[in-house]
């Protein structure tokens, strides 16, 4: 994919370079600015128009949180990806509510980091370990068991929601499995019904926890 450009809030200096040169060690990735605040970072997010916005919780002036709405009322396309120390159930579940597409901690290795960065440039979902099962329960879902699934879903279907877990469009999906767009789509749908889910991004936590497949490398 083209290069991964990035904008980095966080109210930390010495953490925010540290990030930042992480990113900017990697060959598809760049970091376009930097932000101390929500505040800042939705000027920098009309100013640059990043592709991922890799952005701290708890912040002066303006929490991540708060500036989630505004930075996607911007930039629709811009994908949100929280890096806190917080690992409050309420963080988590507002986070996400709010339209953030990934949740991680920042004890996160950096090459972990990379891999998430480049997984909701991608359209994907990441949540780190441990905390996707709470979202799962909080957003309404309950989920049969990875060995009852197996029974309900079709080989098909089975397949698919693999795929959804990678992050993949139902355009990449269609083109992977040699099957129309709609198809796809009828096949998320009968998806859903059967493991009692409500969304993709659920869909995609179900895969990642019942298959113990790691947050960050999960959609």
């Amino acid at each position: 994919m083209e290069s991964i450009d990035v904008l980095v809030v966080d109210d930390h200096p010495l953490f925010r370079r540290g990030v930042t040169a992480v990113i900017n060690s990697q060959p598809n990735m760049k970091v376009v600015a930097e932000a101390t605040n929500g505040r800042e970072a939705i000027a920098a997010v009309k100013e640059f128009h990043p592709t991922v916005v890799l952005m701290d919780l708890s912040m002066p002036e303006m929490s991540g949180l708060q500036a989630i709405p505004c930075l996607l009322k911007e930039a629709p396309k811009t994908n949100v990806l929280m890096l806190t120390i917080s690992e409050k159930d309420d963080d988590l579940f507002n986070a996400i509510r709010a339209g953030a597409r990934g949740y991680l901690l920042k004890g996160t290795d950096p090459d972990e980091l990379v891999r998430a960065i480049t997984h909701v440039a991608e359209g994907g979902v990441i949540i780190s370990a441990g905390m996707a099962p709470k979202l799962l329960s909080e957003m309404g879902a309950e989920p049969k068991p990875a060995e009852e699934a197996a029974t309900v879903l079709s080989p098909r279907e089975t397949e698919i929601l693999h795929i959804v877990a990678e992050g993949l469009t139902d355009k990449e999906i269609a083109d992977r499995l040699f099957i129309s767009v709609n198809t796809v789509k009828t096949h998320l749908k009968n998806i859903l019904a059967k493991l009692h889910l409500k969304s993709r991004t659920q869909a995609a936590i179900y895969e990642a926890r019942t298959h113990n497949v790691p947050e960050s490398d999960a959609s």
